[in-house]
């Protein structure tokens, strides 16, 4: 499922017991998503970011007490944040003005649904739906251990439980029956190039390996709904037959396929 083969995980220059008890909890728990992971507890003394990847190019988890931060390079991490997203709340509580994304879906803000995120990555959309459709259960899944866990833990701490308590987090693959009983499977897949240019989206796209056309065509299959974001000249709209939302001061656009059969 991964091909992550080795992860250090250390600490911030000033630490402590507490802080050393979440690195071996952190360590336990990425050993129980992945058996084959070697991962290494190092003490940071002194050292900077750019210090581990002198002679070793394996990625670093700093656990600290603030949000969990990887870093596949002294200057590519990735640590949960809400970019933009702010700015499309602010809209919505504002002017009531609907993102694109929970727009197109054939669900109430207000209803009791369950949804989807079949592809987590950085977390910003799950959030932005979870925020914004308050009676919604939500299931992310992430392929990626390492990302799977930073975001995550980066959720869970920065929200409050009264938000978070509503998703469930799972590692690798959207379960089929999970998907069949959805009422809406939401997929940004990064195939073409990456249609942001926020840095955390970047890094995925450089350093990890993400679903292919297999996975969606898999999903397109099984699920009631499914929301495509994509590259505004994907050919994968037409190819499955998505309904797409033109968005003309957007590169990504999204698509929505209503499986009539369900």
């Amino acid at each position: 499922m991964s091909t992550v083969n080795k992860v250090r995980i250390t600490s911030p220059v000033k630490t402590d017991d507490v802080i050393f008890l979440k690195m071996e909890k952190a360590a336990a728990e990425l050993r129980v998503l992945e058996s084959e992971l070697s991962i290494e507890l190092v003490e940071r003394r002194k050292m900077t970011i750019k210090d581990f990847f002198k002679n070793d190019d394996s990625p670093v988890i700093v656990i600290g007490q603030k949000l969990p931060v990887l870093y596949f390079s002294a200057d590519d991490k990735i640590v949960y944040h809400e970019n933009t997203m702010n700015f499309k709340l602010k809209r919505f509580n504002k002017y009531r003005e609907v993102p694109p994304l929970i727009d197109i879906m054939p669900v109430s803000l207000n209803e009791q649904a369950v949804i989807v995120d079949a592809t987590m990555g950085m977390g910003n959309d799950l959030m932005l739906m979870v925020q914004l459709m308050k009676q919604a259960e939500f299931h992310a899944y992430e392929i990626n251990p390492l990302i799977y866990f930073v975001i995550k833990h980066g959720i869970q701490q920065y929200y409050d439980i009264d938000l978070t308590k509503r998703i469930h987090f799972h590692y690798g693959s959207a379960a089929d029956e999970v998907i069949a009983n959805a009422d809406v499977v939401y997929v940004d897949p990064m195939f073409e190039t990456t249609v942001s240019q926020q840095s955390g989206m970047q890094v995925l796209s450089r350093y990890t390996a993400r679903h292919d056309h297999d996975h969606l065509m898999d999903i397109v299959q099984r699920a009631r709904c499914v929301v495509l974001k994509a590259h505004f000249r994907s050919p994968l709209f037409k190819r499955y037959g998505f309904q797409v939302t033109v968005r003309r001061s957007s590169k990504s656009h999204f698509g929505i396929l209503v499986n009539k059969k369900m």
